[in-house]
Order: C-alpha cells, then sequence, then structure tokens
C-alpha cells in the first residue's frame, strides 16, 4: 500500500519521539564545547539573522531541553539552537567516522570528544532555528518559529478542561499545537481509542468525567511510549539511529482491518480533521446528532 496516496505519512515525530531523542542526544553532548560546524544547505537555517558556524563555534552545551514537539540546545553563549524534525528529520549522534547519510545538512563536532551531532532531513519539513538564549528572537530570517501551547505532559488537568471548552472536533483540536504541545496522529488516535472517545465528536460536548479519562489516557500512553523510545512508523530513529519499539503496542494506529485488542472489531480508516483516522467502530461510537449539550464544568 502507497502511504503516501493514502495519507499514513503524517507519521512525524511526535511528544515520545522527540523526547527520545532529546535525552539520547543530551547524554552524549551536554558539557561539550563545539569545535567544528559544518551546514550544507543554509535554507534549512531560520531565526537570527548571524551566520550560524560563527554563533556556534567554541560554544558550550549547557542542556538540552524538549518544547512540545521542537528541540531546543542551550550554549553558555548568547544563541541557541531550536530543532524541529518534521516529517522526516532526524537529530542523531554518531561517531564521525560514521557514513554520512544523504540530505544531511547539519554537522556539529566536539572538542575532545568522538561524536558527531547529525541533521537529516530529506523533504525539508523541519528545521533550524537560531534563537536567542532565552529563545526569544534575536532579528530573523526564514520561517517562523513554530508556536506551541502548553505541553501535554505537564499541562494541569483544569487547563487542559478551559481548553478542550470549543465548538471544535476533538481530534482537530488535540493536534492544534497551539492548544495542546506535542500530541499528533499517533497518539492522538491511541488515546482517544483508549479513552473510548470518537475522533469526530465536538470537544464542547464532552463530559467532565470523559475529559478527565482522556487527560489521564493521553498522559499514561505518552509515558509508555517514551518508555518504549517512541514509534518507528516510517523514518523515525533516536538519537543512535536506532528505531523506537512502540508501534507493536499500537492498538489502533496503522492497523486498519486488524481486529481491536479490546473487542476483536476490525480497525476502520477515516479521514477526521483532514487526518488519516483509525478507530475501532465498537469502542469509538460515533457522535449522536443532536444530542444535549451537557452541563459544563467545573474541574
Amino acid at each position: 500500500m502507497n502511504r503516501r496516496f493514502w495519507g499514513y505519512d503524517d507519521a512525524m515525530p511526535e511528544l515520545p519521539e522527540v523526547e527520545t531523542v532529546c535525552r539520547g542526544v543530551g547524554q552524549r553532548i551536554t558539557g561539550y564545547t563545539i569545535e567544528q560546524v559544518h551546514l550544507n544547505r543554509a535554507d534549512v537555517v531560520h531565526g537570527a539573522a548571524i551566520p550560524l558556524c560563527a554563533a556556534l563555534h567554541g560554544r558550550r552545551i549547557k542542556s538540552i531541553e524538549r518544547v512540545g514537539k521542537q528541540i531546543i540546545i542551550v550554549t553558555d553563549g548568547a544563541v541557541a539552537l531550536m530543532v524541529h524534525l518534521g516529517m522526516t528529520g532526524k537529530l542523531i549522534a554518531v561517531h564521525p567516522e560514521m557514513p554520512i547519510e544523504p540530505h544531511t545538512h547539519l554537522r556539529i563536532g566536539f572538542r575532545g570528544r568522538k561524536v558527531e551531532l547529525r541533521f537529516v532531513d530529506p523533504r525539508r519539513f523541519g528545521g533550524i532555528w537560531l534563537l536567542g538564549a532565552d529563545s526569544s528572537r534575536v532579528g530573523w530570517i526564514g520561517r517562523q518559529r513554530p508556536s506551541v501551547g502548553p505541553d501535554a505532559l505537564t499541562v494541569s488537568c483544569e487547563e487542559f478542561a478551559r481548553r478542550l471548552a470549543r465548538r471544535r472536533q476533538i481530534k482537530a483540536l488535540l493536534l492544534d499545537q497551539q492548544v495542546l504541545g506535542g500530541v499528533g496522529n499517533i497518539y492522538c488516535d491511541e488515546s482517544l481509542h483508549r479513552a473510548g472517545l470518537h475522533p469526530a465528536v465536538r470537544a464542547d460536548r464532552l463530559s467532565i468525567e470523559q475529559i478527565r479519562r482522556l487527560y489521564r489516557t493521553i498522559r499514561s500512553v505518552l509515558a509508555q511510549a517514551i518508555k518504549a523510545g517512541g514509534s518507528s512508523i516510517s523514518d523515525y530513529r533516536n538519537a543512535d539511529n536506532a528505531p523506537g519499539r512502540f508501534q507493536v503496542r499500537h492498538r489502533v494506529y496503522d492497523r486498519e482491518g486488524q481486529p481491536c485488542r479490546r473487542c476483536k472489531t476490525a480497525i476502520r480508516r477515516l479521514v477526521v480533521a483532514g487526518r488519516g483516522t483509525f478507530i475501532c467502530p465498537k469502542c469509538q461510537p460515533g457522535p449522536r446528532v443532536g444530542s444535549p449539550r451537557p452541563l459544563r464544568r467545573q474541574t
């Protein structure tokens, strides 16, 4: 089956994959000083209007942080590097003598460290943003940095409920990074199935208990996926350039026609919020037209 034409190629790295990459990269380069910077494509760099190589050379890596699906590499200087993996991007930390993959746009070497940080992105939907150390703008070139809402792992249940009080389909809201940072197509489908919610139900019609259950489910699914190193559906690889393992535990995503792990009903694929969506028709009954709106809602 051709994933591109069926819409399955939207399995871009999400919060668990980005968190896994952050942890792996952080273990390998934190505390080390940048000695070489090789930029092969200037058009993948956005942000501060200063040369990337000059801005990074001699800087020590203070920390690697995650904001939603974004990776922030914080240095001891006046700049930080934000990496967005997009759909096909990889940020890997490998031995400098490892063969260089096609579409490797950036390589960073470190003083006294046999490791090279490489950014690989065949389709260039991701990118690199040069930021101020406080992640603010310092002049600007290229694309704007993607905005992001509260992180799905740290947002409070009260704030989560407030952000769902909108007349939009629940899947559309969960995928909106300005509403909730980090959740994408895979973990949206997996969380909605575990919570027993149809992706087309209107968010502002959910009951208090449904919202609380969805909140707990999203956090649980993300934590399990992080523990398994993320999901490798197509391009995702961790900092060691190895695949994740959570895809074998998917209950609905990419399992069209296979039996639901809960009730054995065949998984269906449909389009919701413009995205390929996988559901169990029995575990996730569709919204009833004209159903009354529940009383809202004290959390």
